[in-house]
Order: structure tokens, then C-alpha cells, then sequence
């Protein structure tokens, strides 16, 4: 299936394992070309060499924690700088650990509140005016089905929608979640 990604450059967070990790061979099978992060490096540069070695595809590797805004800034900086632009963001971060709801102390919901949906703002933030540069608009959040708690999916929705919001009616802008 040719889904239009041919020269596409998609940014995956979260990708040295599970559905970041999918979703990176997923773009690079299509030839997009992908920057991937992730917060161990071991891991990280085995899944760009897998991408790399069974999809022939183009893949710049970097440690990046998404709870951090100088990582997320440097992730985004350094793959438009590399790639020359950037078409689509995947943010891949995770929630707080699984677990009974009336169980997670305050730390528990502002860490997982900062990595689901603040990491989620900063690097729709940073990506955004590369995108634009483009006309390019594609941001997709994910989440496991087994963090708690599934509502942040649709804040981050909202969040990240209203980057491309413009003032104007007709906006070319187009957000898949």
C-alpha cells in the first residue's frame, strides 16, 4: 500500500521499543524517512539499525528524554537540521505506571502528567514551524491501552490540535489522531 510517505520525514518519540518501534517501521517500510528517540541508548540504536537493515530506510538516532523540554528541543532542532524537514511528529510517551487509580500519590499524576501531555505540547510546539515551512501537518499521540488514565489521549488531542489552529477560515492545516 503507497500511503504517500515517499520522501516524508517523520520524527517518533518513545521508539526503541513496543508501538514507537512499530510505528517507526511502519513510516521507514512506506520510505519515509524517520528520526527516532528514546531514553536508552542501547535499545535505540539497535531499533535503528533493525530499521535501517530491514527496510533500507534512512534513520538518524538520538537519546531524548520526553519528560524534558532541552531534550524535545534538541530532538526537533537536530532532525530538521539533518533531515532539512520535518512532516510528521508521532509523540510516544507513556503515563502514570499501571496500577489502581486511588493508588497514584500526586507525583504520580504531575509525572505522568508531564510526560503525557506536556511532552505531548512541547514538541507539537518545536515541530510545528518546521511543518508549516512544508505545508506538512500530521501529529499523532499515543498512548498505551495499559496507562492510566486514558483521558490524557484526548488532551493531548486537543493540545496538539490547537497548534494548527490558524485565524483564518480554510486553513490548510489537517490533524490525524
Amino acid at each position: 500500500m503507497d500511503l504517500g510517505l515517499k520522501g516524508k520525514v517523520a520524527l517518533v518519540a518513545g521508539a526503541s521499543q513496543g508501538m514507537g518501534k512499530a510505528t517507526a517501521f511502519g513510516f521507514a517500510r512506506e520510505g519515509a524517512k524517520v528520526s527516532i528517540c528514546a531514553r536508552g541508548e542501547a535499545a535505540l540504536n539497535q531499533a535503528a539499525d533493525m530499521i535501517r537493515k530491514e527496510t533500507g530506510g534512512e534513520v538518524l538516532a538520538m537519546t531524548a528524554d520526553m519528560s524534558k523540554a532541552e531534550d524535545i528541543q534538541r530532538f526537533v532542532k537536530k532532525s530538521a537540521e539533518h533531515f532539512g524537514r520535518i512532516d510528521i511528529i508521532v509523540n510516544n510517551a507513556g503515563g502514570p505506571p499501571p496500577g489502581d487509580f486511588l493508588n497514584f500519590t500526586d507525583e504520580d499524576w504531575n509525572n505522568a502528567f508531564n510526560l503525557s501531555f506536556m511532552s505531548t505540547m512541547r514538541m507539537t510546539r518545536e515541530a510545528v514551524p518546521h511543518m508549516r515551512k512544508v505545508g506538512s501537518s500530521i501529529s499523532l499521540p499515543i498512548l498505551s491501552k495499559n496507562q492510566s488514565p486514558v483521558w490524557f489521549s484526548p488532551t493531548q488531542s486537543a493540545a496538539a490540535s490547537s497548534a494548527w489552529q490558524k485565524p483564518s477560515p480554510g486553513s490548510w492545516a489537517r490533524t490525524i489522531f
